[in-house]
């Protein structure tokens, strides 16, 4: 399946540029399954996704979140299905958001490690999210070979993801799986068996 794990809407995210529907209508234009939404430190509500997965029933919709570790700074980390509130509460304590995203099968993935000096201030403490982003549209070549190298050095899987914004940011990173994501929590053991591969428009 061609899964895009991180995503942003002018819905909750002010730094995107297009609506919920102009983005599900270009995933599925450009041939994507299913999509995780993660807006900035927001989470959509259950009723909001039923009502656009009502709308577009050619793409799997799956919550989640783009977690600011702590709150204001620039150590993000994704949370691939999450719709609970109650992460938003948590953000100036990452080892408690790692132990409840796991308790509950969600995927910790460390967004765009090497963008900036301080977001992959986790590594240095002895903090290990699920996964390392690698290839974004917001993270430079030199950035995602750093991004491998510490995946490498820590054991921990990299993961393609288009950090999408607007409709250009469409179609040029992502993973394919090779078993389907049903559900939320699937993606979470998709990644950590390994049962994927990092896909590019510029490879």
């Amino acid at each position: 399946m061609k899964v895009e794990l991180h995503l942003h809407t002018s819905r909750y995210s002010a730094c995107a540029t297009a609506t919920p529907a102009q983005l599900m209508e270009a995933l599925i234009a450009s041939g994507y399954e299913a999509v995780f939404i993660t807006e900035h430190d927001a989470v959509w509500g259950r009723w909001e996704l039923e009502q656009l997965q009502g709308q577009f029933p050619g793409i799997r919709i799956f919550p989640g979140v783009e977690l600011s570790l702590p709150r204001g700074t620039f150590q993000h980390l994704l949370i691939l299905g999450a719709c609970d509130p109650h992460y938003l509460a948590m953000c100036d304590d990452a080892a408690a958001v790692l132990d409840k995203a796991r308790r509950e099968g969600h995927l910790t993935v460390l967004a765009h490690p090497f963008r900036w000096e301080e977001a992959s201030r986790m590594l240095a403490q002895g903090l290990r999210p699920d996964a390392i982003e690698h290839c974004s549209c917001n993270h430079n070549g030199l950035a995602a070979e750093q991004a491998m190298r510490a995946a490498l050095r820590l054991h921990l899987p990299c993961v393609n993801a288009g950090d999408v914004h607007g409709l250009d940011f469409v179609g040029r990173f992502w993973i394919e799986t090779d078993r389907p994501v049903n559900g939320a929590q699937d993606i979470r053991t998709i990644v950590l068996d390994g049962a994927y591969r990092n896909c590019s428009r510029e490879a």
